[in-house]
């Protein structure tokens, strides 16, 4: 073994015996797999015996749900937060959501839609309940990615640990000096997870109310103007009357494509 790797073989050992302390540390996972990798992670400490070395799992990003009805989304929300019911209506009348303690589910929907009421709820990036009577459905999304490409675990450092990363699919290894993984500042990672609780800040501030007279700066209808006839806070979206070819239509924008004049 060369002196290199023996000094690093040295450094794994004391922190293996020299304390039970769990200390933070980033792991590299391939583009846009996060959340696999997760729960490959997970797997494997399970079949390997090796839960008790891994205290903290976490994705740096927040966790929203995206409420549609008729293939149309009328909310994107955070799980985070107080506790909420989210009712929208259908095709056939109201379908209720009910966000709790990071889950959504089904309170009630219209007749019909029973196996969606009955659904278990739902908690993780990927899920969705659909109500089909009523095509209405949630479905958890990722997005504002703090550290997109990482996932952050708080765990006793060893071999088997070491190893085990690099043979869970989609998981790179850990993020090192030298060969040897390094650990987070507990101080910083305390700002990410009080981040990702907070909720991501918006980019725009709500600018915009019914009545006001908007240019669009972005997109097709750009340099026309109209009058903000609804707005949807959660979606930084809103719809404005639009005169085309003589008659004032709607046209449904992002923020981002208009300006207030």
């Amino acid at each position: 073994m060369s002196e290199e790797n023996l000094t690093q073989k040295n450094d794994i050992e004391t922190q293996e015996t020299g304390t039970d302390e769990k200390k933070w540390y980033a792991l590299y996972t391939q583009s846009n797999l996060e959340i696999k990798a997760r729960e490959n992670f997970i797997k494997n400490l399970q079949l390997n015996g090796l839960e008790n070395l891994v205290e903290e799992i976490i994705v740096p990003a927040e966790e929203k749900v995206v409420i549609k009805s008729q293939g149309k989304e009328k909310y994107r929300l955070s799980l985070k937060g107080q506790n909420r019911e989210i009712p929208v209506e259908g095709k056939k009348g109201t379908t209720k959501f009910l966000i709790e303690d990071g889950t959504v589910r089904v309170l009630e929907s219209v007749e019909g839609d029973e196996d969606c009421v009955a659904h278990s709820p739902i908690f993780k990036p990927g899920q969705k309940i659909t109500c089909k009577e009523n095509k209405t459905e949630a479905r958890i999304v990722l997005e504002n990615k703090i550290f997109p490409g990482y996932i952050l675990i708080k765990a006793k450092l060893t071999d088997d640990l070491i190893d085990l990363v690099k043979k869970t699919p989609y998981l790179i290894g850990f993020v090192s000096a030298g060969g040897v993984p390094v650990p987070l500042d507990e101080k910083d990672v305390n700002k990410v997870i009080s981040q990702i609780q907070k909720g991501a800040p918006k980019v725009r501030k709500l600018l915009f109310a019914k009545g006001d007279t908007i240019r669009v700066i972005e997109g097709p209808f750009m340099n026309f103007t109209g009058v903000v006839d609804e707005v949807f806070p959660d979606k930084e979206k809103l719809i404005a009357l639009i005169t085309i070819f003589g008659r004032a239509t709607p046209v449904e924008l992002e923020f981002s494509q208009v300006e207030k004049i």
